[in-house]
């Protein structure tokens, strides 16, 4: 089995889709089912033992290893994945292992859901939105109309800070954005709308240096808006929420992934604006926030 997770893990490094922190993942969580395997049976792993019982097991192993819900969903869908490349690949059959994984579910389940912010109810929405609004400064307006555009469109911060003006199309409602293994998308502005033509009317010319600058937003020291930029705004208002709130990209993406889930989107159309290679991981992203934010749908 080591050499085929070789390939497999070989296989992520020439795919631009998959960034290095996913390949990183994927590799910890099939070195720590590779090493269950070598510790909990009497011959060398190989590749029927990729079944569901020995899947429960090690979710069972590691449940007991104190591993958050989160980390097991992870791994199951490492394994899934793994499993489907060994498909495609024609060293597995269909039937060796079974996507009908109710024990595995059963021993995740056993695991109580982590206490840390998940996704943001619509009270929190609301409460950064008017702690922005009531704020004078221009960088308020471009806070307002990121965090919208997020929440709409569950954009990665990476195609956030990318997004030019050429990329608006404002009468049509709609912008344009090449997602990575997608290709050239233009997705609806819908609620986000409203708060960019703000922050283009009133917020980016104040903080605009250089009058050719093609970025839609823009740093206040000059120029494209950076990645940690993005996170240090978010933070930002976060802390001024009573009581403050740990605000991060991946609290409104997830929390984004539900309201589009509630708009009555398919898991096809999520996994687009995602930006997920695999729909088993929006699958289980959808299935995980279900569970930690009910009071969202």
């Amino acid at each position: 089995m080591e050499t085929e997770i070789n390939a497999f893990l070989n296989s992520l490094e020439t795919d631009p889709a998959y960034s290095e922190s996913t390949r990183l993942a994927y590799t910890n969580d099939l070195r720590v089912f590779l090493l269950f395997l070598k510790d909990s049976q009497d011959h060398p792993p190989k590749l029927s033992d990729l079944n569901t019982k020995q899947v429960t097991a090690f979710m069972d192993a590691e449940r007991q290893l104190g591993r958050r819900r989160n980390t097991l969903i992870r791994r199951l869908g490492t394994l899934k994945y793994f499993y489907e490349y060994l498909f495609d690949e024609g060293l597995v059959t269909a039937d060796s292992f079974s996507v009908r994984d109710d024990e595995i579910q059963r021993v995740i389940s056993e695991v109580p859901v982590s206490n840390s912010l998940q996704c943001l109810t619509q009270e929190q929405i609301q409460t950064l939105l008017a702690i922005m609004e009531s704020s004078a400064r221009p960088r308020a307006l471009r806070d307002r109309a990121i965090l919208m555009l997020l929440l709409e469109t569950g954009l990665s911060v990476r195609d956030l800070t990318e997004l030019d003006l050429t990329d608006l199309d404002l009468r049509a409602e709609r912008f344009h954005v090449n997602l990575v293994g997608k290709g050239d998308l233009w997705l609806a502005l819908g609620e986000a709308k409203r708060s960019i033509e703000e922050y283009l009317q009133e917020g980016r010319p104040d903080l605009l240096h250089h009058p050719g600058e093609p970025a839609l937003f823009i740093s206040q020291m000059d120029g494209r808006l950076s990645r940690q930029g993005v996170w240090q705004i978010l933070n930002h208002w976060g802390q001024l929420v009573n009581p403050p709130i740990s605000l991060s990209p991946r609290v409104v993406r997830h929390t984004a992934a539900l309201r589009m889930r509630k708009a009555g989107l398919s898991n096809a159309e999520i996994q687009i604006r995602l930006g997920h290679r695999n729909p088993l991981s929006t699958r289980a992203l959808i299935r995980r926030l279900v569970a930690a934010c009910p009071d969202q749908l």
